[in-house]
């Protein structure tokens, strides 16, 4: 069903920008891979221009199920479901963290409105290049896209349980065209976000559909929060059982450390001060008092579904043709029904507020999904009586070259 839903570009006249440009931006990204990538390089620090993700977080807003900071407790034994021998889903300490995404929503016909919108996305640097934003704007727009194109992907194969046998083939496919370019989730990755921003905070924005990865947020990423938000992803997954923890004196890490060892040039010491960076202070003294050794093994490839991947569609899933009609063609690119917010309040309103038909119905949910809810109602309990932590967030200043690195990092 073809029902794409454009992204509205703010303060922003695309009649300055010839046909001519934009073709020969094309041109340019008909070349060799890696040359093409070249075609996103360059920022402009002072544009005005940002891009709106409204529907992109009314989606989230609406499937993203959050658990809140790991108490780093043992989850309990898994049992099997009522009339079976059979255990299925994640186990270990890993268990009940990590948000989850309520995969079953994007069965169906609202499968064809993510991928309209993922495809939308990729239209956006053809209408304006990306180097007429500022970095803030590009880097969010790069983890939107990304994280658009893992939920499809997974929603392509679903209902699946674990992700460990499609890696590395669905990172490495080239799913996407960003203005005449092919790119698979990996070019982004590795070829055009590490290059160009330098900065380990980024690795905590690339949702990897997976437990044992960083958190898939419940909103979108945007240019003027992007690194607010990377800071709280950090402090979640450093602080996590799937992030890191000390045993016998060695530090234990996640996996995707191991893959994003371009941003730590001397691995060990960096990771280190990295970790110490945003550690609590009862994590960080365990850090201090570690060795320099740094593993890599831990990880989880359970995929990150609210019902743990094995379950068949359920009653409490969205309305999709209630969802789809939230969204009309304008003529002239596509809007929201109604005015700017209309779509937004529709998406919500058709995908109905999950977290709490998930609540009144946890009688038909598996048990590890039952004691995954109640552990994280009580730690959200204990959050609110508990004390308010004050953190410091500072801005990202703009840089101007491509190489340069944010305040933030590289830590060494």
């Amino acid at each position: 069903m073809h029902n794409p839903i454009m992204p509205r570009l703010c303060a922003l006249l695309i009649s300055l920008f010839s046909l001519t440009a934009l073709t020969a931006l094309q041109a340019t990204a008909e070349t060799k891979p890696d040359t093409a990538i070249k075609a996103f390089q360059g920022d402009t620090p002072d544009s005005p221009m940002s891009i709106d993700y409204k529907d992109l977080s009314a989606i989230l807003s609406q499937t993203v199920w959050e658990t809140g900071h790991s108490d780093r407790s043992t989850a309990g034994k898994t049992v099997p479901r009522t009339g079976s021998r059979i255990v299925t889903g994640s186990r270990g300490n890993t268990r009940t963290e990590g948000n989850r995404v309520d995969f079953h929503a994007f069965l169906g016909d609202n499968y064809d409105v993510i991928v309209a919108l993922r495809r939308d996305l990729e239209k956006v640097p053809a209408a304006v290049p990306l180097n007429q934003f500022n970095r803030n704007e590009q880097l969010a727009y790069w983890l939107n896209l990304y994280n658009l194109t893992v939920i499809s992907q997974i929603a392509g194969i679903f209902p699946e349980t674990s992700l460990k046998k499609h890696y590395p083939a669905l990172w490495d496919e080239k799913v996407l065209n960003v203005a005449g370019v092919p790119l698979s989730l990996n070019d982004i990755h590795h070829k055009i976000l590490i290059p160009k921003y330098r900065d380990p905070l980024i690795m905590y924005g690339l949702f990897q559909g997976v437990i044992g990865g960083p958190n898939i947020r419940d909103e979108a990423y945007t240019g003027v929060s992007v690194w607010h938000q990377l800071k709280a992803n950090a402090r979640e997954f450093v602080n996590s059982n799937r992030g890191a923890f000390v045993r016998e004196r060695i530090i234990r890490t996640s996996t995707f450390y191991e893959v994003n060892k371009a941003l730590f040039p001397d691995f060990e010491a960096d990771m280190k001060a990295h970790l110490l960076r945003y550690a609590k202070p009862v994590f960080a003294d365990k850090l201090q008092a570690a060795s320099s050794r740094v593993g890599t093994d831990q990880r989880n490839w359970y995929v990150a579904d609210l019902y743990g991947g094995n379950r068949s569609r359920s009653s409490a899933s969205s309305n999709p043709a209630a969802f789809l009609n939230a969204f009309t063609n304008s003529g002239e690119g596509y809007s929201y029904t109604g005015g700017e917010f209309a779509g937004e309040a529709g998406v919500a309103s058709a995908w109905g507020n999950t977290a709490i038909t998930h609540n009144q119905s946890l009688t038909r949910f598996p048990i590890h999904l039952v004691d995954m809810a109640r552990k994280i109602q009580m730690k959200n309990q204990r959050n609110r009586e508990g004390s308010v932590e004050v953190e410091e967030y500072d801005d990202v200043p703009e840089t101007k070259a491509d190489d340069a690195s944010s305040t933030d990092g590289p830590e060494h």
